[in-house]
């Protein structure tokens, strides 16, 4: 019989043929009989077998089983945290994204990638290209619960362990993204790109060094036709780019002209509100194209090592750096500016 321990940490929500289906978290474990069943508290479900189970490296937030969490993001490259964000702290982040809903549709159009787009205070709307949708770049300016994130419990001590306590850390960039029907984003990364924070283990001693780690938050549930987030288990690892990017600029980092699920060997992951993908950038990665009315909402936060700026470098605002706790004006600002005393 397979367990996790005293206290089981993987979740009690599995997908299955892009159902959700409830199983209680009470003496979770895997049947080792001939039709691999899961059982809990006597119920049996013959539809999910052993593999549709552990395939997915899903875990409750709250999971202690470092041992556990550290093999299948090592043999991943991803995790989803279930339930990790607070019902009201999503609610909050809904609620800001509706008071800003000219800019997703309407008047206040997005400007092109090249260009300046529009302004909220030191918020800033952006596109990758177009069928990407609509970003607010810099949304840790946007209020308290987008500070709260920053060192957000239900993950901030994994990131630190992942990038590595020597390495401090920072924020490469942070997001909400809108996307509509028709919108994806192309498949793009793996582990052949020779880029400084496309890191993942320390090569002579194998020490955690994962250059940049990205935190995926589901705002709505997304599942089948939502445009869900696509990636290729493992190819982290890969020392060839993916067949579609290796005609791309010599396999390089990003390919925009179909959508990232429609290239081999991508994996949707279905979320709930609340979810959370924890995946290395390193990742092949992508979004499948949504075919479903409405929009998919996201928050993205992205963490490297301290030496590495910001994205597009916007400058955290003085009332920001005010703002933050110590802990986490360290993570958005980690070097301070020098600059010479002035004189009198």
């Amino acid at each position: 019989m397979v367990t996790t321990g005293d206290r089981p940490c993987w979740d009690e929500n599995v997908c299955v043929a892009g159902n959700w289906v409830s199983l209680p978290k009470l003496c979770m474990c895997l049947c080792e009989t001939q039709e691999t069943n899961v059982y809990t508290t006597g119920q049996s479900f013959p539809f999910i077998t052993r593999f549709n189970f552990m395939q997915e490296p899903i875990i409750t937030a709250d999971c202690d089983d470092e041992y556990l969490v550290d093999y299948m993001f090592d043999l991943h490259g991803y995790l989803i945290l279930k339930n990790a964000i607070a019902p009201e702290d999503i609610k909050a982040i809904n609620h800001w994204i509706d008071d800003h809903w000219a800019y997703v549709e309407g008047a206040a159009e997005k400007g092109p990638r090249e260009s300046a787009g529009q302004w909220i205070g030191n918020v800033e709307t952006h596109t990758y290209g177009g069928a990407d949708g609509l970003n607010f770049q810099n949304i840790i300016e946007s209020g308290e619960v987008f500070e709260k994130l920053i060192d957000y419990p239900a993950w901030i001590d994994r990131v630190r362990r992942f990038v590595n306590p020597v390495n401090g850390l920072s924020i490469h960039e942070n997001f909400i993204t809108i996307r509509g029907k028709g919108g994806y984003i192309g498949p793009h990364c793996g582990g052949h790109l020779p880029i400084c924070y496309m890191t993942f283990r320390q090569a002579n001693t194998g020490d955690w060094m994962v250059g940049q780690i990205n935190m995926l938050m589901a705002l709505t549930d997304i599942g089948p036709g939502d445009g869900p987030t696509t990636l290729i288990p493992g190819s982290h690892k890969a020392r060839f780019p993916h067949p579609v990017l290796a005609n791309n600029s010599g396999g390089m980092v990003y390919r925009g002209d179909f959508a990232g699920g429609d290239a081999i060997g991508m994996k949707e992951l279905y979320m709930e509100a609340g979810d959370v993908a924890m995946f290395t950038d390193t990742i092949t990665h992508g979004s499948a194209k949504r075919e479903n009315d409405g929009y998919r909402r996201n928050v993205v936060y992205r963490y490297s090592p301290r030496f590495i700026r910001s994205r597009f470098h916007y400058v955290p605002s003085v009332g920001l750096l005010e703002r933050l706790t110590e802990e986490r004006r360290q993570i958005i600002q980690p070097i301070p500016p020098r600059m010479p005393v002035p004189v009198d």
